[in-house]
């Protein structure tokens, strides 16, 4: 089994890339020194996970990809486990859902897809790879860029920043409910959407990472 440490590396890289990962923006989302994030790529660069150029950053090869793929099944797994049986909000999931990746054995991890009815996405409408990393085709798009006037319904909620998922989930701006684009601020990317018959404003940064399709929206 791949350490802690080199399957984070890995999972982390899909995240941002998984091409041309820069080794400072890589140090800041795992929050280590660039320093160290160096010395890692180059160890991962030794075992064909990752290519890495000096200075112009790294791309995870497909074995690396393929076992970052394995570490996001495992914790999106957990988190759907972790809210549908222990119904822990979903503030809550990705912290508890990290500490349980590194432990869950192929076998436990099928155990749990089948309990579960092998669901398709994790309670933050994010997909969930399937046993070989195959990822189902995306038609998702950030609200920011959503046309106006046009039905959809919320796909994706960020799951890293307690506060801005806090915020959504009192907004009501979570997976699976329906809203209207009304406005777009052409200054700061700001939108404004009809959501229950109300209007709710929307930072650029809040609706970039929200993400919304067609399918389903009335």
């Amino acid at each position: 089994m791949a350490s802690v440490a080199v399957e984070n590396y890995l999972k982390s890289m899909w995240e941002l890339g998984p091409a041309d990962v820069a080794t400072q923006e890589l140090a800041q989302h795992l929050a280590v020194a660039p320093a160290s994030a160096t010395r890692m790529l180059q160890r991962l660069s030794e075992r064909g996970l990752v290519a890495h150029t000096p200075y112009r950053g790294a791309s995870l090869t497909t074995t690396g990809e393929r076992k970052a793929l394995a570490v996001v099944r495992r914790h999106r797994l957990l988190e759907t486990f972790l809210a549908r049986t222990l119904k822990l909000g979903r503030d809550q999931l990705h912290d508890e859902a990290e500490r349980l990746e590194h432990a869950l054995s192929p076998a436990l991890e099928a155990a749990i897809d089948d309990y579960l009815g092998n669901p398709q996405r994790d309670p933050h409408g994010h997909p969930i790879p399937g046993p070989q990393g195959e990822l189902p085709p995306e038609g998702d798009v950030a609200l920011g860029d959503w046309p106006l006037d046009r039905p959809a319904k919320v796909s994706q909620v960020p799951d890293r920043d307690v506060e801005k998922l806090a915020w959504l989930e009192a907004q009501g701006l979570v997976p699976g409910r329906e809203l209207r684009l009304v406005a777009r601020d052409p200054f700061d990317g700001g939108v404004t959407v009809k959501l229950d018959g109300k209007l709710l404003q929307v930072a650029a940064s809040v609706a970039d990472e929200v993400r919304v399709s067609g399918e389903g929206a009335t």
